[in-house]
């Protein structure tokens, strides 16, 4: 990788508080790590056997769209995702355990270790792209200006962070991925790019919505890579380790039984039982206006017809001003697309920090998604104060998105029934939204050499 892109230049300048700080951090993580093992193994809680009971299933030949895990919950996402998880396979019981397996209490261990470092490393990845391509003209504050856009953005959405970490998903694997789709992108690397792109949409088909902005640029040299990426790790990768007709018949399944009704909200009640869309815990804007109207939370039946429709046009809104606004911006609709590489570093981080609005079943570890957007919103405001400060409404936002997550463990059901997680992300809407603007009006000649997207225009 570009040195640009995981230099680590910030740690020779690190002094005796950020050392501090970093090791509090890593102490917090490791901590962490007996609770989750406790949760899943002890008290069977969490998500993550539901990903290792599919690399079982995939692996030893059992219908990989019909294993459960020990909550009934079945497995939604494409084969690639299952054949990754083939080190992890957790049998049914009564099926011997795979030799090349490792056992379940090491299985959770080491999922959890990974997602910790993916953590870590979206976070330094995503604070270099920012430093590079929107340089901080700030005096330092408490914490140098590198180590606090690093930490702040975890600190503010932590408790979102520590759900998916304790239920075992895959939220800050698809982060980093996430990240460097951007990181690369703006550097004008395509095919890594583009790699970063697939390999994301094999984990959760939702980052899918993030090619409008190569659509919008018409760049279709990175279109061709992500089409090839995603050929080869979506098709060519299970017809090697499964055979053309498993493969074929796996996604019949995947689509048919599962992706059709979740995207459109028709979902059969085992699969809405499942993932639950009128939950407590349910982000998404179709899910917090259905549950609303309900007047109570929902978990084994679909949202209603009208609901659904509501969710579509949400989508349809949020990614339509996000094209609008950043004419000029990202995208140009004749001639040469923009040089400029910071406009769509807002404008990516914007459209990936609404996916938790976007899907109606969305739980409280997508709000992961507002990490980059967080780092963009810090850096303007230092931009803007000309100090690396803690603003007030940072905390006051930061303190509404942590007690929104408390919230569901309140007693008064009118609390949780309005979905605070939905309102905090949507409060981010109206200063993400005139950013995007603002960086579209401004002109690429008076943006620093430094900021131009991989030092020249991308056609």
């Amino acid at each position: 990788m570009n040195r640009s892109i995981f230099a680590f230049d910030t740690i020779s300048h690190m002094g005796r508080r950020e050392w501090l700080v970093v090791a509090f951090v890593a102490t917090l993580t490791l901590l962490f790590l007996p609770l989750v093992v406790r949760k899943v193994v002890d008290f069977g809680q969490g998500d993550m056997q539901v990903y290792f009971r599919a690399g079982w299933a995939v692996w030893t030949g059992y219908p990989l769209y019909q294993v459960t895990d020990h909550h009934g919950w079945t497995y939604h996402y494409p084969p690639t995702f299952a054949l990754f998880m083939g080190l992890f396979a957790n049998p049914l019981p009564g099926h011997p355990q795979p030799s090349w397996a490792l056992p379940f209490t090491a299985s959770v261990v080491v999922w959890y270790l990974i997602n910790a470092v993916c953590l870590l490393l979206a976070l330094h990845v995503w604070a270099n792209t920012l430093e590079r391509y929107r340089p901080i003209a700030a005096r330092p504050g408490f914490l140098q200006g590198p180590w606090l856009l690093r930490l702040a953005p975890l600190i503010a959405l932590l408790p979102f962070i520590g759900d998916g970490l304790a239920r075992g998903q895959p939220a800050p694997i698809l982060l980093l991925l996430v990240v460097l789709f951007f990181a690369l992108y703006v550097e004008n690397r395509s095919a890594g790019a583009a790699f970063a792109f697939a390999l994301a949409i094999t984990i959760k088909v939702f980052p899918l919505v993030l090619a409008v902005i190569p659509l919008l640029r018409r760049d279709w040299k990175f279109m061709v890579w992500a089409a090839a990426w995603g050929i080869v790790l979506l098709i060519g990768l299970p017809v090697i380790c499964l055979g053309p007709a498993a493969t074929l018949d796996l996604y019949r399944v995947m689509f048919n039984e599962h992706l059709a009704g979740i995207i459109s909200g028709s979902m059969s009640p085992q699969i809405a039982a499942q993932v639950s869309p009128g939950a407590n815990s349910s982000i998404g804007v179709g899910a917090v206006v259905a549950r609303i109207a309900a007047g109570t939370a929902f978990y084994s039946a679909p949202l209603p017809r009208w609901a659904s429709a509501l969710q579509l046009l949400f989508n349809v809104i949020v990614v339509v001003a996000v094209a609008i606004l950043g004419r000029g911006g990202f995208w140009n609709l004749r001639g040469a697309q923009p040089a400029a590489g910071y406009p769509l570093l807002v404008a990516g981080s914007v459209l990936f920090a609404a996916i938790p609005l976007m899907i109606a079943f969305a739980g409280p570890q997508y709000v992961t998604c507002a990490v980059p957007l967080v780092g963009v919103l810090l850096v303007e405001t230092w931009r803007r104060r000309g100090e690396q400060a803690v603003t007030g409404p940072m905390i006051a936002w930061a303190s509404f998105a942590w007690l929104s997550m408390i919230a569901l463990e309140v007693p008064w059901n009118w609390v949780k029934l309005i979905g605070p997680m939905t309102w905090a992300l949507l409060l981010l809407a109206p200063a993400s939204l005139s950013l995007i603007g603002r960086v579209s009006l401004t002109s690429d000649a008076a943006r620093p050499e430094g900021e131009r997207l991989g030092g020249r225009v991308a056609g």
